[in-house]
């Protein structure tokens, strides 16, 4: 059945009601005393099981009548259920006399337990001693499926005592050091007790086993016991893992809080020390075993699957009994070297790095060797493979703190962890939003920056490169002839492929972006229509706002000196996808204003830069709502009440600059150029008439300016709306001016105003205006 088929029938059992639940139980009653319809009663066992664990709701059997308050039948429906899961349903073993009946009916409260209802799982310990006797039953398909219900409820549950993890570990320990060398008698041979050298199982290479059987050794048949090794060993890490992780049920009634905890672990260590030690060697003899060439290829396929569990179970043995860290770790050591340039077990590469990112500590081993390699060379050539690159998030935002706290993973190699998202941009951003504020350290933040803003253009250079492996290389022109297509520029070392290096490197320490990126995006024209890099480009706004919150957060006020710039640069010089343009334009242009507003001093120390941009008239152009922003923000925060370091020289400055701008656009309708939104025109005004309110010199220019801008009004805009609206911000403006006291109290209010105390202060402007409106009203009442 495929993953399709399977998701649709659980959709369908997940919105199962009570009354299913009653109708099903309902006819499995009756078919329980039809016996020549034993196989159908079967089956609605299985479904009635599936519909029970795959339901969303709280469902459970149905107690129907008055007299059947000691739940006989359900009791007998439930332990048919558990005899189908542990022993299979059709088999008539001595079994049969453990397993609950309406003859034989268990504690009532077990009827929870069976109903497979979590919350009410309370009789667990009445169950498990009989699994735990089944566990030594020579029956592979009854220990098998005894071993798989104790290892389930453990996990589910987390419901097990000392005693059956202790009897349940030395059953584990005998089955995966005891198994027989030997194969199966053949069941076709005459003479089926016959042991010669011929049925001894061998290693994966051929070669006759001289040491335990493990899941790597080849037979042609197994025994019971070597089919029950192959089994413990892949629910040997579930079983510690929850074994240790479980709430486990202590023997000493008064003991309370962490003291009962601490006494808990002491004893769940001493149980499994003898298990974990075993486990060890186990491990060991399947390392060895991985070695060996294997002669058919699916059995190399086994050794890396098995690998890979190894590396799991003893990064998790070392958790539990430390004193196995030494011998473990030289292992790993070993086995690094041995696969690092092996590309076949990459996956396994990655769980060697999660055992040193655990480990690495507690024997004074500095790792960064291994991290190098990997995030500077594996992850780099094999970004494209959805398996690593899954593995990879994984492993970072699992290890999240301890990358960032320990290891300088997150802070040299964020490039190269980037690629993962460029290439697989709709799979992993929801994690990457997660990963991102830890790559953005103080010397990192600002190339982390640029790097987001250019992710497009390392999605269309990585396409480029891809597709320039697999094609030839065309042939080159001169070193002044244009390239017509991106391949072709990357074939061109002397004068693309540092572009293509810089913008695909694998370690941060650049700090900015590239001086030629205008010429990148030309070369990467061809690569706009891409889908991979449409996707990508719909992510950037969403990272964008994750980094600026940090920022806002976090950052001091140099940091945020050194972001305006690259901010007023940054919004001209993107990729030139139309919504990603403009998403980011107006993005920036959001937190420009945030940014100023938390750190006004910013504007006079970057006033330079400011005034430069300002200056430009083009910069408007394409992003209006950017430029707008920052011509409101110097009109609202250039003052020494937000700022104690603005001067009256600075403020003059910048009126200089806003009034230059503002005749220049006036200048260019008259001379029926491109014009402007009449938005920019009402910030620019806005602005002017605040600064003049700071340095009052400049009111009467300030008036003249704004007096042009509303008799020009008519050829400004032919939007009727938008010409009322400027020479209505004019007027108010200059009638505000005429009157300075009022302007200032207005356009450039004290702090005082946000606490509300000038709506309460009997002298304040608000309390004044009031009164004389009320004095207004009444004398036109009276009059009237």
């Amino acid at each position: 059945m495929s993953l399709f088929a399977v998701e649709a029938v659980l959709r369908k059992l997940r919105n199962v009601s009570q009354d299913d639940i009653s109708n099903i139980c309902n006819s499995i009653e009756d078919l329980m005393l039809v016996p020549e319809r034993s196989n159908e009663c079967t089956m609605m066992l299985r479904q009635l099981f599936v519909m029970l664990q795959a339901s969303e709701s709280k469902l459970c059997l149905p107690r129907d009548s008055e007299a059947d308050k000691t739940g006989g039948r359900q009791c007998t429906l439930c332990g048919l259920i558990l005899k189908e899961m542990l022993i299979g349903g059709g088999e008539e073993t001595a079994l049969n006399s453990d397993i609950p009946s309406a003859k034989n009916p268990p504690h009532s409260s077990l009827l929870s337990l069976y109903t497979l209802q979590g919350s009410k799982c309370v009789c667990l310990h009445e169950v498990l001693p009989v699994t735990v006797r089944w566990l030594s039953k020579k029956d592979f398909d009854i220990q098998m499926k005894a071993f798989s219900f104790i290892v389930a409820v453990s996990s589910l549950h987390g419901i097990i005592s000392q005693d059956i993890v202790s009897e349940t570990s030395e059953q584990l320990c005998n089955w995966l050091m005891n198994a027989s060398v030997f194969q199966s008698p053949n069941p076709y041979t005459l003479n089926p007790f016959r042991k010669d050298a011929s049925s001894q199982v061998t290693e994966i290479d051929g070669t006759p086993c001289r040491n335990v059987f493990t899941i790597l050794n080849v037979g042609q048949y197994y025994t019971d016991d070597q089919f029950m090794n192959i089994y413990s060993f892949s629910l040997l890490y579930k079983w510690l893992y929850h074994c240790t992780h479980s709430s486990l049920k202590s023997d000493d009634k008064s003991a309370l809080g962490e003291d009962a905890t601490t006494r808990r672990l002491q004893g769940v260590s001493r149980v499994l020390q003898s298990l974990v030690s075993r486990s060890v060697d186990y491990c060991f003899r399947v390392m060895d075993q991985c070695e060996r060439k294997a002669k058919v290829s699916s059995d190399g396929e086994l050794q890396l699957a098995c690998l890979m569990e190894v590396v799991v179970i003893l990064d998790l043995v070392c958790k539990l009994d430390a004193g196995h860290l030494p011998r473990v770790h030289q292992e790993m050591r070993r086995l690094y070297t041995r696969l690092m340039s092996d590309l076949v077990n990459i996956p396994t590469v990655l769980r060697i790095l999660q055992f040193f990112i655990n480990h690495s500590a507690s024997v004074v081993h500095d790792p960064q060797e291994i991290y190098n390699h990997f995030f500077n060379s594996l992850l780099p050539d094999h970004f494209g493979n959805p398996g690593l690159a899954f593995d990879t998030v994984v492993f970072l935002v699992n290890n999240l703190a301890t990358i960032c706290y320990n290891t300088n993973i997150f802070s040299r190699f964020f490039p190269s962890i980037l690629k993962v998202l460029a290439w697989h941009p709709q799979t992993f951003l929801k994690e990457f939003v997660s990963l991102l504020p830890a790559m953005m350290y103080p010397v990192t933040a600002l190339e982390v920056f640029h790097t987001l803003l250019d992710l497009p253009c390392v999605t269309a250079a990585l396409e480029v490169m891809e597709k320039a492996k697999k094609s030839e290389a065309p042939i080159t022109q001169g070193a002044n002839v244009e390239p017509v297509s991106s391949i072709e520029a990357f074939h061109t070392p002397a004068r693309y492929r540092p572009l293509f290096s810089f913008i695909t490197r694998n370690e941060s320490g650049q700090g900015d972006t590239i001086n030629k990126l205008s010429s990148l995006h030309k070369v990467l024209e061809d690569m706009r229509s891409s889908a991979r890099v449409v996707y990508c480009s719909q992510t950037i706004p969403l990272l964008l706002k994750v980094w600026f919150d940090v920022v806002l957060e976090d950052a001091e006020e140099d940091f945020a000196g050194q972001l305006l710039p690259v901010m007023l640069e940054r919004s001209g010089l993107l990729f030139d996808l139309p919504d990603f343009k403009a998403d980011v334009i107006m993005l920036l242009g959001e937190k420009l204003l945030l940014l100023l507003k938390k750190f006004p001093a910013v504007l006079m120390n970057q006033a330079t830069d400011i005034m430069e941009f300002i200056y430009i008239t083009s910069n408007i152009y394409g992003r209006q709502d950017f430029y707008g922003n920052l011509v409101y923000a110097v009109g609202e925060y250039s003052s020494p009440m937000h700022a104690p370091n603005c001067s009256p020289e600075l403020v003059a400055q910048y009126f200089d600059a806003l009034e230059v701008v503002t005749y220049e656009i006036i200048g260019k309708v008259l001379l029926e150029e491109e014009g402007v939104s009449p938005k920019i025109l009402c910030h620019l005004m806005s602005a002017m008439a605040k600064l003049s309110t700071r340095c009052q010199d400049l009111i009467p220019r300030a008036i003249l300016c704004l007096t042009k801008v509303a008799k020009q009004h008519y050829t400004l805009t032919q939007d009727s709306l938008a010409q009322e609206a400027l020479v209505s911000c004019a007027q108010e403006h200059i009638n505000l001016l005429q009157n300075p006291n009022f302007a200032v109290a207005i356009l450039s209010p004290s702090p005082e105003i946000y606490t509300g105390r000038w709506h309460r202060d009997k002298f304040s402007l608000p309390m004044i205006v009031r009164g004389m409106h009320r004095i207004m009203v009444m004398s036109s009442s009276q009059r009237g």
